[in-house]
């Protein structure tokens, strides 16, 4: 204890002070002292030499896939997107070309459906002069009086062939009553050719009995082509 007491008297005499305990103010230095550049000397670069290459060799590893594989494959997926897209064009197309040949298939069925059934109403010869011989000893009735057709001429006036079968155009002159045109029509109607009336002139006549219309009609009727010699 009294050699502490006597340290204490020294250093009083001598004037020291023991060191504060308080905090000294915080201390901050400028932001551009901070932020000064300085370029490494050759020696640190020498020193540092490998890291540096190190980056050098990672930086020309990246440049080379980015060049020989990274820039191909955007190369390629542009490619191949140009490609998707002319063959969804082509197969557009393609399928329009399909729809098109689908109706033309369909228009095609049903127009041979048509002539199936036209052919069945072809007369069965290449003759004219047969059909109009047929037709008139079709056309004129027995039995029936009211129904009677006096047929008076006939006679073929023109024919056009048309692919597979010819057109007949067949004048007829005779000469019945109302009930007689009636049943005339009918007949032509329901006749086993395919016919139709093109022109019919009907005249009346002044009688006390019998037929009192002269009829004057162009009949036109489908039968096979005829066969070329």
């Amino acid at each position: 204890m009294q050699r502490w007491q006597a340290l204490w008297k020294q250093t009083k005499r001598r004037g020291k002070k023991f060191p504060s305990t308080a905090r000294k103010p915080l201390q901050f230095r400028k932001v551009t002292d901070i932020m000064e550049y300085r370029f490494p000397t050759s020696a640190e670069l020498k020193k540092n030499r490998l890291s540096i290459g190190i980056v050098a060799a990672t930086l020309l590893f990246l440049l080379v896939v980015y060049f020989l594989w990274l820039d191909p494959m955007d190369s390629e997926k542009a490619d191949l997107k140009t490609k998707v897209k002319q063959q969804t064009e082509l197969v557009k197309k393609y399928q329009e070309k399909l729809n098109q040949a689908q109706s033309i298939k369909d228009n095609l069925v049903k127009k041979e459906s048509e002539l199936k059934e036209m052919q069945k109403r072809l007369y069965r010869g290449n003759d004219p002069y047969q059909l109009a011989a047929s037709l008139g000893n079709m056309l004129s009735s027995h039995g029936d009086s009211s129904k009677k057709l006096d047929i008076k001429t006939y006679q073929v006036l023109a024919s056009k062939e048309y692919g597979l079968y010819q057109e007949v155009h067949l004048r007829f002159n005779f000469m019945t009553s109302i009930e007689g045109l009636q049943y005339f029509l009918e007949r032509v109607r329901n006749f086993e050719t395919a016919m139709l009336v093109q022109e019919i002139n009907i005249q009346r006549i002044q009688r006390k009995s019998g037929p009192d219309l002269v009829i004057n009609v162009i009949l036109s009727a489908l039968m096979e082509k005829k066969e070329k010699s």
